[in-house]
C-alpha cells in the first residue's frame, strides 16, 4: 500500500485487515472473547467501517465515514497540518473522530502483530 497509495490498495488493505478474524475464529486460532475484545478497539472500528463502506457503499448501523484527501498546496489542508507542497494525505472522519488513514493502517498492522504474538499465531 506504501509503494502505491491508491484506492484499490487502501480498499483491500482494510478488507483484508479486518477480515483476518474470521480465519481466526474458523480455525479456533484465539479464544472468542480476545477476538471480541481485540475488535472493539477504535482503529479496528474504524477498520471495519472503512472495508463496509467500500463493500456496500453506505452503512445502515453507524455513520457513514466520510474521507477527505488533503493536499499540500494552498486551499488544500488546514493551516498546519501539511507543509506547503508537501503532497497528499488521505484523512477519514468517522462520527466525530479523525483519522490519518496511512497512520490507521500502520497501527492495525501493529495491533495484529502484537495480537498474533500473545496468541502464538
Amino acid at each position: 500500500m506504501h509503494a502505491n497509495f491508491d484506492i484499490d490498495h487502501v480498499f483491500n488493505f482494510f478488507v483484508s485487515a479486518y477480515h483476518i478474524s474470521d480465519y481466526i475464529k474458523k480455525t479456533d486460532a484465539a479464544p472468542q472473547i480476545n477476538i471480541d475484545t481485540f475488535l472493539r478497539d477504535a482503529d479496528m472500528h474504524a477498520c471495519r467501517d472503512l472495508c463496509n463502506i467500500g463493500k456496500h457503499m453506505h452503512l445502515t448501523h453507524r455513520t457513514d465515514p466520510q474521507t477527505i484527501i488533503w493536499s499540500g498546496c494552498l486551499d488544500g489542508a488546514p493551516l498546519g497540518e501539511l507543509m506547503l507542497d508537501g503532497g497528499e494525505k488521505w484523512v477519514v472522519f468517522i462520527g466525530d473522530k479523525q483519522f490519518d488513514v496511512e497512520s490507521l493502517a500502520e497501527r492495525v498492522l501493529i495491533k495484529w502483530e502484537a495480537f498474533f504474538v500473545q496468541h502464538s499465531l
